[in-house]
């Protein structure tokens, strides 16, 4: 399967640069001996060149307020989106993360595509992973229609999840439906034995201490399609011994109508730890979620999900949760959302519980 990956991006590179570099000339930047001037530097000389950048953003502020402990407020995002299509075969987008209110500020993605055609597009450097339904496409604060992210979201498929290398996507038409798929080879996520896979995330480089080989991944999906659906697998070593392995599989669906919606995603993860004398042992890790909404009003939806965690291992968190709340959209891109939560676990026999209320807006 590996030398598959690799045959395919080498025909593709070969590909690319056998079509006359693909205009690739009308956009290069004149050197430097010939274009420096008083005032400037190289951004100001890409200006001239490129047409346009998009500029866009995200914020979402939230109030919590919990059966037990105090209150408070969270400028959980203020991200910043750069985008440009520079010709009809490149297109380059990045996120700059503000997230809260300053704490952490982070590149989340940051990649460009070249497309050959939309059954062949060839997307290199550090991308959001294609896993689940939303984790690429749809910002989570809109389709994960709750103030909190379902535990899928965050312990299996721990989004946003971005990583660092090349893939190969692409779809076509089969009448009104839209198959599509994506290959990718990145650096692959890691950590100590008995870390969370959320807590993995950030292996920009090898040599910053990850595991040293490279990991295997990809999705096949439906859409246009009632439900949409989408498959997804990855597959690689977690450790610097580049012994112990993870591999996750992912199985969602989404359902969208005039006046509901329906969305439901069953990961599981298969993790290889080091037990205390050094043996090796595999601990399961299986999440679930089902949402629903369904329009009240024009600009107001009512909102129900349940969720659940379970795990492999003795005294193990398993968590589950049902939350209820509504939504009102002031516009397409502006939503108000309040929801109530309740949670049971096994290390604790009180239900937690817990009112969230957030305001998101793209703009």
């Amino acid at each position: 399967m590996r030398l598959s990956f690799l045959l395919v991006f080498l025909i593709a590179y070969y590909t690319l640069y056998s079509q006359n570099i693909m205009d690739f000339a009308n956009i290069s930047v004149a050197k430097e001996t010939n274009t420096q001037e008083i005032t400037g530097g190289f951004g100001s000389q890409l200006a001239k060149k490129v047409s346009f950048v998009d500029f866009n953003g995200f914020i979402t502020n939230e109030f919590f307020i919990p059966k037990e402990g105090a209150t408070t407020f969270n400028n959980h995002y203020f991200n910043l989106f750069f985008s440009s299509q520079l010709n009809e075969y490149i297109f380059i987008e990045s996120q700059l993360e503000y997230e809260h209110a300053g704490k952490d500020i982070v590149l989340r993605y940051a990649y460009a595509d070249y497309k050959f055609s939309n059954a062949f597009v060839i997307r290199t450097d550090k991308f959001l992973v294609p896993a689940g339904v939303f984790n690429e496409y749809k910002y989570r604060e809109y389709i994960s229609k709750t103030v909190s992210r379902a535990w899928v979201n965050r312990e299996i498929s721990p989004s946003t999840w971005g990583e660092v290398g090349i893939q190969l996507r692409g779809t076509v038409k089969i009448n009104n439906i839209k198959p599509y798929y994506s290959n990718y080879v990145v650096n692959g996520l890691h950590g100590e034995t008995g870390d969370n896979i959320r807590g993995m995330r950030g292996n920009d480089r090898d040599t910053k201490g990850g595991n040293t080989t490279k990991t295997f991944g990809g999705a096949l999906g439906l859409r246009n399609l009632r439900p949409n659906v989408v498959l997804h697998y990855y597959s690689g070593r977690h450790t610097t011994d580049n012994v112990l392995n993870l591999e996750i599989y992912d199985a969602s669906f989404y359902y969208t109508a005039s006046k509901y919606s329906i969305c439901s995603e069953l990961p599981k993860a298969t993790q290889d730890n080091y037990t205390t004398d050094g043996k090796i042992i595999t601990n399961n890790k299986l999440r679930f979620y089902l949402q629903a909404g369904l329009f009240v009003l024009t600009k107001v939806e009512s909102i129900i999900r349940y969720d659940q965690i379970d795990f492999e291992e003795e005294r193990a968190d398993n968590r589950k949760r049902s939350s209820i709340g509504l939504i009102y959209y002031l516009c397409q891109s502006e939503a108000y959302k309040v929801n109530n939560e309740k949670i049971n676990s096994d290390l604790d026999s009180d239900t937690d519980e817990l009112i969230g209320l957030q305001l998101a807006i793209g703009f």
